[in-house]
């Protein structure tokens, strides 16, 4: 048994150097909270890598760095990034759920690129998922994905943690 967890941000960021790219720890929330969980199992950790990155070869590159410490990354196109997150994650879900309502936008692009994306991370995810796993998915920006997984691993333990205010059902 594993525990996998897949969260928007791997807890480490990438940073480009000259001719390579260089694993550091990431100062967030998430990443130092659960940096401490003590347990005897397998620990994997399934996120954007932080760093847009088109050439194949760097992907590898970084992808090969990450794989050692049990990070998988899931490469995001500037469009997703921009749609994704700060559009539908960050412009629409998060002033819902503070009932910022005056501050919510919503497109279209937004919402199809939030779909596509949690598919994304599911797709990444799976190949990593035995049916003893538990996984854990953390926060509004994958919301869809505990379903996604679902369906293609009906047997697996599947938790999700909401880690900002959850509106009331009359909205």
């Amino acid at each position: 048994m594993k525990i996998l967890i897949i969260a928007n941000r791997l807890p480490v960021k990438i940073e480009r150097t000259e001719d390579s790219f260089v694993v550091k720890r990431s100062e967030g929330g998430l990443a130092t909270g659960l940096g401490s969980l003590e347990t005897d199992a397998e620990m994997h950790w399934v996120g954007w890598p932080g760093v847009h990155v088109d050439d194949e070869n760097e992907k590898q590159e970084i992808t090969e760095k990450l794989n050692e410490l049990n990070y998988h990354p899931v490469f995001l196109s500037g469009e997703q990034i921009e749609n994704y997150y700060e559009g539908y994650s960050n412009s629409t879900i998060w002033p819902l759920c503070h009932y910022f309502f005056a501050y919510i936008q919503y497109k279209a692009e937004y919402w199809e690129a939030y779909r596509q994306v949690n598919t994304l991370f599911c797709e990444e995810a799976l190949p990593f998922i035995e049916d003893d796993d538990i996984v854990w998915i953390q926060d509004y920006q994958l919301m869809l994905l505990p379903k996604k997984i679902r369906d293609k691993k009906p047997k697996v333990n599947i938790g999700y943690f909401h880690h900002i205010p959850f509106p009331s059902y009359e909205l």
